[in-house]
């Protein structure tokens, strides 16, 4: 049996599946999509106890060229109130220009300011040859009175609508640094414009810029249609932004990507770490809105095998991946395929075939979900909780750094850089707005797979 087990390692290392990977699957070469699985414990210690696994599922976008990307319908949505007055106001309008001069004439362009009142300063359509009277509004832009932030995303989505297109990228892009004070202005009712507006296929990108905006309802309203969340402390980051913003909406490969993950029985999914909540069914499945040439989203799934199937089961997931083709439109799937492990009854042996550098990524994803839970305590006044909830999540992270390789090493230092931070400023006995923010944009992008 250790021969076997040992032939097992082996064979993963000959077909370039050592350390745990147990899938690759591009398609043809001209296929949008790569996919590539892995589990962090490929050979399992047959009296071990400790029957979890972690399978991480990774998604990848082909390199575009760019004469085959897809045409953007794009309405920008700017806040002008009285707080944006001065720098920020210019450097908002010099990004907004900069945009303009990076689209295409059969890209779908409209821009609707709003403070007290929301008007539409230019109405959808194609950009053509308008270039140069768009910027020339943008530079009159002025500030005004208070934050109709419902209102100015509700016009948006109208604007979005009058294009809205499975042959477009369709985006909203929101940029806000206040509060919604003018109209409708609860959580629950914004981020419902951006619900209704992902049901019909367009999205909403929101840029924070300073500590005063209400991020959790820019994440919200993001997350309702898997678009970006960005916070902007400093101005001088505004074009960036918007740089890659339209960077990634340029590259767009796939849309409506579905990972579907399907356990047997005996083999229980407990969480998609990251990820809040835990899964009730034996097919579980992620929706991705979009995937860009060269990024890669991933998912790392902890599941446990039970008692009574330990020792037995080999196969212990089947994935499928399927998307709709950012230029053409049409439902393609990428394939289904198995995770597999093994077992042995060598400690040794399986312990050098675990995959370290998944484990150390799967603790990042974890503390997402953990920072949550430790911004809640904040917000609720209950300060030694959330002291607590950051000290557990140091003590995981600093072992998981411990036991990292070098490269993941940075990574969880990172992290842990962050959680200390976090820590020093509640000596005031509270979280500071930045803080939150920081900590905030951060837990998005890895509960949502944008890093």
């Amino acid at each position: 049996m250790e021969k076997i087990a040992k032939l097992f390692v082996s064979a993963l290392g000959v077909f370039g599946l050592a350390g745990g990977t147990v899938c690759d699957a591009a398609g043809p070469p001209e296929a949008p999509v790569g996919v590539r699985a892995s589990v962090d414990r490929p050979l399992l210690p047959k009296h071990s106890k400790d029957r979890r696994v972690v399978v991480k599922i990774e998604v990848e976008g082909a390199a575009t060229k760019r004469a085959n990307r897809t045409p953007l319908n794009l309405a920008i949505v700017l806040d002008r109130s009285g707080s944006m007055r001065g720098a920020k106001l210019e450097q908002a309008k010099q990004a907004a220009e900069m945009l303009v001069d990076q689209l295409d004439g059969d890209d779908v362009l409209s821009l609707v300011v709003y403070e007290t009142e929301v008007e539409v300063l230019v109405p959808s359509a194609p950009l053509g040859n308008r270039g140069r009277e768009i910027k020339n509004r943008i530079r009159r832009i002025e500030s005004g009175g208070s934050t109709a932030l419902h209102g100015g995303v509700e016009q948006g989505g109208r604007q979005l609508e009058e294009f809205l297109s499975r042959e477009r990228i369709n985006r909203v892009i929101l940029l806000s640094d206040g509060l919604a004070n003018v109209g409708p202005s609860s959580n629950r009712e914004i981020a419902g414009l951006g619900r209704r507006l992902a049901e019909k296929g367009g999205s909403v990108t929101t840029i924070g810029l300073g500590d005063d905006y209400n991020e959790t309802l820019m994440t919200t309203l993001a997350e309702a249609g898997d678009a970006n969340y960005y916070y902007v402390a400093d101005v001088e980051s505004l074009p960036e932004v918007f740089e890659r913003e339209l960077g990634e909406l340029k590259t767009i490969v796939a849309r409506r990507l579905e990972i579907e993950i399907h356990c047997p029985r005996g083999v229980r999914p407990l969480r998609f770490l990251g990820r809040p909540g835990e899964l009730k069914s034996q097919r579980e499945s992620v929706v991705f809105g979009t995937l860009s040439g060269e990024q890669s989203r991933e998912l790392y799934l902890e599941c446990v095998l039970d008692e009574e199937g330990f020792g037995e089961i080999s196969e212990i997931a089947e994935i499928a991946v399927s998307y709709d083709d950012a230029s053409t439109a049409r439902r393609s799937e990428v394939g289904r395929f198995p995770v597999v492990v093994g077992y042995t009854d060598d400690v040794e042996l399986a312990t050098s075939a675990e995959d370290k550098a998944l484990q150390a990524e799967a603790a990042v994803f974890a503390n997402a979900v953990e920072t949550e839970k430790a911004i809640r305590l904040a917000d609720s006044g209950d300060i030694e909780g959330s002291r607590s909830q950051l000290e557990s999540q140091l003590s995981a992270l600093a072992r998981a750094h411990a036991a990292a390789p070098a490269a993941q090493k940075q990574i969880l230092g990172e992290e842990i850089d962050a959680v200390k931070e976090a820590q020093e400023d509640l000596a005031n006995n509270r979280m500071s707005k930045a803080q939150r923010k920081k900590l905030s944009r951060g837990s998005f992008e890895l509960r949502n797979s944008k890093r």
